[in-house]
C-alpha cells in the first residue's frame, strides 16, 4: 500500500496546456494501474491518438465540458460522463470553451504507448456508447450497507475489456466496509477528507485530490467522519472484481 498526496507532488505538461498528476503508476507502486489527474486549460487539447494492446484508456470526467472524438464520431462530455477507449480505438478531446476542465485516465498495464494520428472525418453524434453519462448507473453499495452510493464508470456496460471502476459517495458518518481483492486497487479522493483503513494502518487522512495504491491481498475500506458527503474513484484493472 502506498499513499500518494497531491500536496508532495509537481504536475508535468504531457501535451501543451494540459497539465497531469500522477495517481498510480509503476514508479508509485503499482504493477498493473496507470492513473492521472490532468486538467485541460482553455484552447488545449489533446490530439488524436490511440494506445497499443492491453493499453485500455478510462477517461473519467470530474469538471468542465471537453468536445470528444472517438472512433470517428464528434460530441461532448461533461463533469460526470465517462468514455471508455479500448486498445486501438481512437480518441481525442479539445477544450473549446474558456473554463478548465479536469479528468482522470486509467490504464489497467503501467506503460501504455500512446500512437498519434492523422485527424478524421467526424460525425456528429449526441451519444456513443462508450460514453457513460452522469448519474445513469447509480445503484446502492450493497446491500446493509447505508450511506453509500456507488456510481458505475466503465466496465462492460461501456465496452471495456479490462478495466472497472465506480465512484462512491459517502454520506457523513457512513463508512465503506473493508474489502480486499487479488489485484492492485487504484483508490482517488475527489471530495474528501475522508478516513481510510489501508492494510494495518488504520484512520489514515485522505484529503482532495490523495490517491493510494492498494495491493493484492491488502484490505482497505473508507469512512467519513465529516460534515459533508465525500467522494472517492476506485478503479480495478479487471473486469469482474470480487
Amino acid at each position: 500500500m502506498l499513499i500518494i498526496r497531491r500536496a508532495d507532488q509537481e504536475a508535468v505538461d504531457r501535451y501543451p496546456k494540459v497539465p497531469r498528476y500522477a495517481i498510480v503508476n509503476v514508479e508509485l507502486g503499482s504493477s498493473s494501474l496507470h492513473v492521472g489527474d490532468l486538467t485541460f486549460l482553455p484552447g488545449s487539447s489533446v490530439p488524436y491518438h490511440y494506445h497499443d494492446a492491453g493499453s485500455e484508456e478510462t477517461q473519467i470526467m470530474l469538471t468542465g465540458e471537453l468536445e470528444c472524438w472517438i472512433d470517428g464520431k464528434r460530441t461532448v462530455v461533461r463533469g460526470g460522463d465517462t468514455v471508455t477507449a479500448p486498445p486501438g480505438i481512437r480518441h481525442a478531446f479539445h477544450n473549446r470553451t474558456d473554463i478548465p476542465a479536469r479528468m482522470v485516465t486509467a490504464f489497467p498495464r503501467t506503460l501504455p504507448e500512446t500512437v498519434h494520428v492523422d485527424d478524421p472525418e467526424l460525425e456528429d453524434v449526441a451519444e456513443h456508447p462508450a460514453i457513460i453519462r452522469a448519474g445513469t448507473r447509480n445503484a446502492p453499495f450493497m446491500a446493509g450497507v447505508d450511506g453509500v452510493e456507488r456510481v458505475e464508470l466503465s466496465g462492460e456496460f461501456s465496452g471495456a475489456k479490462s478495466t472497472y471502476s465506480n465512484i462512491v459517495a459517502i454520506e457523513p458518518g457512513a463508512a465503506l466496509p473493508v474489502r480486499q481483492h487479488d489485484h492492485d486497487v487504484a483508490l482517488f479522493v475527489v471530495e474528501g477528507p475522508l478516513s481510510a483503513d489501508l492494510g494495518d494502518e488504520r484512520g489514515v487522512v485522505l484529503e482532495a485530490s490523495d490517491g493510494a495504491v492498494v495491493r493484492p491481498g491488502t484490505g482497505y475500506g473508507l469512512r467519513n467522519e465529516g460534515g459533508t458527503v465525500a467522494r472517492a474513484i476506485i478503479i480495478h484493472p479487471v473486469l469482474h472484481p470480487e
